[in-house]
């Protein structure tokens, strides 16, 4: 399995991900003339995508959607309380509904879908597996649920958000609805908690951990990366996603 987070932040977010023969990508918050951009330079080759997956309809991660389904022809996969809220937004799309739970079979690719507790309609995670190991991906979270930390298990690589810095947020500039939504069991993890989810998710087998999501304004690649190194006490180097540049194609 390759994947390749082509962009992480609340400025857009996209993440291809290809087995054998299938690449999909989960989400696209670029423009479809940057995404496009971004598969060129990661060496990733355009022709071989098939669909693409929504975690949810927040528009940091559906606002290039439309433009780059219809322009590929190809299907856009989502549940249904996802697919009415970002309908009005992406417009016309093929739209191929799966209820959260539901595990997806596509080619050698299964996919299970889990519900998450962040504050969007019916916000999920995955957890995708093939022959060679499982790939979860979490990056809006909210909180993370017990049911979360099962489907987690025996993970090959987790892409986990670590949005915000505890002290970066308190005393930055967002008005004090906003920093509670961000603190929020519904908002997102700071870098503390993402690391202490991270480390009991661990194993030897592990191979990846990257931190997505982080908050231009609220975080910085240093802050993040330093505890969770510190958390995982060099069980595992993690790696920062950028919101400006595609990270290197991992695979296992």
């Amino acid at each position: 399995m390759k994947f390749c987070l082509l962009a992480s932040g609340s400025r857009g977010n996209a993440i291809w991900v290809e087995e054998g023969d299938l690449a999909l990508v989960v989400d696209c918050g670029l423009s479809a003339r940057e995404f496009l951009s971004r598969v060129g330079v990661a060496g990733l080759d355009i022709s071989r995508l098939s669909c693409l997956l929504v975690s949810h309809e927040h528009r940091d991660h559906i606002s290039g959607l439309g433009v780059l389904a219809r322009r590929l022809k190809i299907p856009v996969l989502a549940n249904a309380a996802t697919c009415a809220a970002a309908s009005p937004l992406v417009g016309r799309v093929r739209w191929e509904i799966f209820t959260t739970g539901d595990t997806l079979n596509l080619g050698p690719l299964k996919i299970r879908t889990l519900g998450l507790s962040h504050d969007a309609v019916d916000p999920v995670a995955f957890v995708m597996e093939s022959q060679a190991g499982r790939l979860g991906l979490a990056t809006d979270l909210g909180t993370p649920t017990e049911l979360i930390k099962y489907r987690f298990q025996a993970l090959t690589a987790l892409i986990l958000e670590f949005n915000h810095d505890y002290r970066l947020l308190m005393d930055g500039p967002y008005p004090w609805p906003l920093k509670q939504r961000v603190r929020g069991r519904t908002g997102h993890l700071v870098n503390e908690t993402a690391a202490t989810f991270a480390a009991k998710l661990y194993h030897r087998e592990m191979r990846y951990l990257i931190l997505a999501h982080l908050s231009e304004i609220n975080n910085n690649p240093a802050l993040a990366l330093k505890v969770a190194r510190e958390t995982l006490d060099g069980a595992l180097e993690p790696v920062a996603a950028s919101q400006w540049e595609p990270t290197v194609v991992f695979e296992f």
